[in-house]
């Protein structure tokens, strides 16, 4: 009995003298945008705050309704704007007036911004003062004031041609909001050089919340980061972290993929060249690499159905480069509608591989038409695409209502 209270005693001993633990808080998210822009405003910065910020943006991305009062959308676009050209010239060593290993700080010395139309009140016109303080600003205009006039541009055919061949230029995603907490971005464009005329995204894409406290009242900040001070040209949102070894979650890769597909919808439909880099976006491979793989080829379904021709090509191209399954009339599609000459040899290469390794026996009644429309040669078929390889000439045809026509390339 002596030897159990001795023993009994020195474990209550051992146990006082050990460190009182820590206790870990287990905290969950709110379910609504407006609670979580809440923690975002108002929490230090923590990986709770960080998952609250993801949560928000991907609600507000993908299940908040487009934001249609013009007043609402151009005090908006009027308040990101000012935020914009504030951290541009803001004293620090970020961004820079020419070469590509920085973002370029010159749109604040040009006499003219033009926004894309479509988003904003086609009557929306500002007019900024700013006072550039960068160090590695143009020494002329440093600390002194500048004067940037926005507006939008009559169409947006002149909104293509100017960001091709002069200036700069804004385009906006729509503005999706709910719980009156809004979500904004901006993507600015520039012309490129003196290469052929084609325009360049500049970069960072501009991502800010903002909160109403009643409608029809102003628009707060919930979040509006500045450019981070290792940022560099393939930073892709002020979202992402700017060190390269921090690794992406799936909210912050969902987040880079619509970046790059908002990219996309913004190049020159008239243009039939790519920038490199552009050229790896229309198979969403971005500056940061590949975003989607095999375990989320899922999302690119959506991509499928998109109005525009080239964020169509951009989700079979790479459902094709992770060995996903395409139809030859999708490959068709790209190859008549998509303008740029890479894309159309990427979906030719993918489509000629198809028909190689899936073509289906012709009836004699397609084969006696295709004879007749290509002459006599080797003739694969695969769904209503065939291909007619005549000597040197290979014709493409597709099946229509009215009977099989040739596959002519957009020129």
């Amino acid at each position: 009995m002596r030897t159990f209270l001795l023993s009994l005693l020195l474990v209550a001993v051992t146990v006082a003298a050990r460190p009182k633990s820590t206790f870990i808080e287990i905290r969950s998210l709110p379910s609504s945008v407006k609670g979580l822009a809440a923690i975002v405003e108002k929490e230090k910065p923590s990986d709770f705050r960080k998952q609250a910020l993801w949560a928000m943006e991907a609600k507000l991305r993908e299940k908040g309704e487009p934001l249609t009062d013009p007043e609402a959308v151009d005090a908006l676009v009027d308040e990101t704007l000012r935020r914009v050209l504030d951290d541009m010239a803001s004293a620090s060593d970020i961004y820079k007036w020419e070469g590509d290993d920085a973002p370029r700080g010159d749109l604040l010395i040009r006499e003219h911004l033009y926004v894309l139309p479509g988003r904003t009140s086609a009557s929306f016109s500002k007019t900024y003062t700013v006072r550039p303080m960068g160090k590695r600003i143009d020494g002329a205009y440093r600390n002194t004031n500048c004067t940037l006039k926005v507006s939008v541009a009559k169409s947006a055919a002149e909104w293509f041609t100017h960001v091709d061949t002069r200036g700069w230029g804004v385009a906006l995603d729509p503005i999706r909001a709910t719980d009156g907490v809004a979500r904004v971005v901006l993507r600015f464009l520039s012309k490129a050089g003196t290469e052929p005329a084609s325009a360049r995204h500049e970069r960072p894409v501009w991502v800010g919340f903002f909160r109403q406290e009643a409608v029809g009242g102003p628009w707060l900040p919930v979040l509006f980061e500045p450019a981070g001070a290792k940022l560099q040209r393939d930073q892709e949102t002020t979202l992402l972290p700017a060190d390269p070894k921090e690794k992406l979650t799936d909210a912050m890769k969902q987040h880079l993929f619509a970046v790059r597909v908002g990219d996309l919808a913004l190049m020159n439909p008239n243009r039939s060249t790519l920038h490199e880099a552009e050229a790896r976006w229309t198979s969403l491979n971005g500056l940061s690499g590949s975003v989607v793989d095999a375990k989320n080829i899922g999302w690119l379904d959506v991509l499928r159905m998109d109005d525009d021709a080239l964020v169509r090509a951009a989700g079979v191209l790479k459902i094709v480069s992770l060995g996903g399954t395409v139809t030859t009339d999708e490959l068709v599609d790209v190859i008549s509608n998509v303008k740029q000459a890479r894309v159309q040899a990427e979906a030719l290469l993918a489509l000629t591989k198809l028909l190689d390794a899936s073509a289906e026996a012709p009836t004699d009644e397609d084969k006696a038409v295709l004879t007749r429309l290509g002459g006599a040669g080797e003739l694969k078929l695969l769904g209503t695409v065939a291909r007619l390889k005549s000597g040197a000439v290979t014709r493409l045809y597709k099946k229509g209502p009215k009977g099989w026509d040739p596959v002519v390339p957009k020129r």
